[in-house]
């Protein structure tokens, strides 16, 4: 069946919460696909199985299907799920990628009434039902979702949000002049203690304006300037981004990026978190791919 990409958060992590802009593309480096198992004692196919199961139980007891724009067909469900239903993923889990997102697109994919036509994603009223409707499937597995993950593997195209509407702008990562590149921590991380971690920082007043009024436009100028393009602006940004993070989210810097991460600005090659941070990828820009050690990754997107 058809395979569904990881996603990146480029830009707006903490800052989603609070109203900023975002910017996230699909990450075929890994994904996940449905697939069928007639018998199998392997661990990983069981707890994929048990878990859309769960999903599936949960998701008929509420009647959800009444809430989405584009409804389930639960019995087809049901009948894959006693064939051996279970999601085949690489997909590294609580790195940050979309793990349950990527779950989320394929579900929707096969069992909703909705049938994807590229001429229509363009539209923001159909691309707000799909949020919502992913936001509403996602929910049912942990509890808590914006929707932006399991949309950016659905329509598997760079998606920009903002408070006003969503886009899927264009972006073609190997025509820039300048290189974004994957450092991995080797860290699992979860987000619910970081963003409760934030919340308690936003109730300090002085943080709350400096966020507000230094971290935000930062962020939202860094966005436009990622996707003209521009990469004297970008960087003039992402140096503001990086030095922000280092003094206001030091506990969100894994320990062994430290040092790498405070010196990045001086060699022109800022990094920053990517999503909540604590573990996961870090996100490095170079205006010369060279500035950075071979082990690093680089980004290709679309």
């Amino acid at each position: 069946m058809k395979k569904f990409s990881s996603k990146l958060l480029l830009f707006g992590e903490y800052g989603l919460l609070y109203g900023a802009d975002a910017l996230a593309v699909p990450f075929p480096k890994f994904g996940g696909a449905l697939e069928f198992t007639v018998d199998s004692n392997d661990k990983t196919i069981q707890e994929s199985q048990s878990e859309i199961q769960q999903f599936f139980s949960t998701f008929e007891t509420a009647n959800l299907n009444r809430e989405m724009h584009f409804p389930l067909h639960l019995k087809e469900l049901k009948n894959d799920l006693q064939k051996g239903l279970f999601f085949y993923s690489n997909i590294p889990v609580q790195y940050g990628l979309g793990s349950s997102g990527a779950l989320c697109a394929a579900i929707f994919e096969r069992y909703s009434i909705f049938h994807k036509n590229e001429d229509e994603l363009n539209d923001n009223e159909l691309l707000q039902q799909l949020i919502q409707d992913l936001s509403l499937l996602e929910s049912s597995f942990h509890g808590r979702s914006s929707g932006i993950d399991p949309l950016v593997s659905f329509v598997n195209r760079p998606v920009l949000f903002s408070p006003e509407k969503i886009q899927l702008p264009e972006i073609k990562t190997s025509e820039n002049d300048f290189s974004v590149f994957l450092i991995d921590t080797k860290i699992k991380s979860s987000t619910a203690p970081l963003v409760s971690l934030f919340n308690q920082k936003m109730e300090n007043p002085e943080f709350k304006n400096l966020f507000q009024n230094d971290f935000l436009p930062a962020n939202n100028a860094a966005i436009q300037a990622f996707l003209k393009g521009s990469k004297q602006e970008l960087f003039d940004q992402l140096k503001q981004i990086s030095a922000f993070q280092w003094v206001h989210f030091y506990e969100m810097i894994p320990q062994s990026s430290k040092n790498f991460f405070k010196n990045s600005a001086h060699n022109n090659t800022p990094v920053k978190l990517l999503g909540s941070g604590g573990g996961g990828f870090l996100l490095a820009f170079a205006k010369n791919e060279n500035d950075l050690p071979s082990e690093f990754s680089k980004i290709r997107t679309v």
